[in-house]
């Protein structure tokens, strides 16, 4: 099993989410609201006049098989040249439930 960390601009929030629906994702968090600083590029969040904007982080767990299509669907959005401006990102590790 998959945990998987989709961290995203609260404008791609719709997409980001019929992606998951349409890739059968049972069951997910989303953290709306979620400020970000980014040290690299531009897609600092703070949710101000010199910085606006809010970042969604979401998380849910998945098969492998599942992961190869997020992946696929995500870079299919991603060649939108909006989409690859306002970024998107997916972290994958390993899950095991505890109890």
């Amino acid at each position: 099993m998959k945990m998987v960390w989709l961290h995203c601009s609260e404008t791609l929030a719709q997409e980001t989410t019929e992606i998951l629906d349409a890739a059968g994702i049972e069951y997910y968090s989303v953290w709306r609201n979620v400020l970000g600083k980014d040290n690299r590029g531009n897609r600092t969040r703070w949710d101000d006049a010199v910085f606006p904007g809010k970042n969604w982080a979401l998380q849910f767990l998945c098969t492998d098989e599942a992961i190869e299509e997020l992946k696929r669907r995500f870079d299919e959005l991603s060649g939108d040249p909006y989409v690859k401006e306002s970024g998107i990102a997916m972290y994958v590790a390993e899950a095991e439930r505890a109890f």
